[in-house]
């Protein structure tokens, strides 16, 4: 008795899918590096920006909402206001732990903060405050030392103008402490503030 003919049928062994699954993943392979390498610039990106963003933010209260007299030298600077106005008071309680959070001094307000951004990146915010006694002003061709125009300043000194040097260091791994990070970075914005209210 014949056995009947048996069709050869059209398929793929199980060996020739194992060799084409893993041709496929080894072409995929560079697309992958590539979205994760695309994924960690930006997030250091948005380390980045954050911080920059925050520096803008402290440069900018200091120079136009925080009233001359309240900053005084020091690195980092001391926030307080020698006439003490309940107005100008309340806008440092509220405005100096937003610029420079999570550090505690003894009860003064310091230019010196920690902060962790939502996604937990740190950084660290420090203003240093120099104050420039012996700068002349010039009018013209007028050169005048700042005791000859003016009285003296809050903290005792013939004084016009203060020298603000804002540092923001931060590191784009999450959850470090950007002073114990090797590779963190800096950004610094310098500004000469005037007093214009005496």
């Amino acid at each position: 008795m014949k056995i009947p003919f048996r069709k050869r049928m059209d398929a793929f062994t199980f060996i020739e899918i194992l060799i084409g699954f893993s041709i496929i993943s080894l072409l995929f392979l560079p697309v992958f590096f590539a979205i994760s390498a695309t994924a960690r610039d930006v997030e250091r990106c948005y380390a980045e920006i954050s911080a920059v963003s925050h520096a803008k933010y402290v440069m900018d209260t200091v120079m136009f909402q925080i009233p001359w007299r309240c900053i005084h030298e020091g690195n980092p600077c001391v926030f307080s206001d020698p006439e003490n106005s309940a107005s100008v008071l309340s806008l440092l309680q509220n405005s100096v732990p937003r610029m420079f959070p999570g550090v505690a001094s003894s009860g003064k307000m310091m230019g010196d903060g920690f902060l962790t951004d939502d996604r937990g990146f740190r950084m660290r915010v420090r203003l240093k405050c120099k104050d420039l006694e012996n700068v002349p002003l010039v009018f013209g061709s007028n050169s005048f030392m700042p005791d000859q125009i003016s009285g003296k300043d809050s903290d005792g000194k013939y004084n016009l103008m203060k020298k603000l040097i804002l540092q923001v260091k931060w590191t784009a791994r999450k959850g470090v402490d950007p002073a114990d990070d090797q590779f963190s970075r800096s950004v610094f914005l310098v500004a000469v503030k005037s007093d214009m209210e005496r």
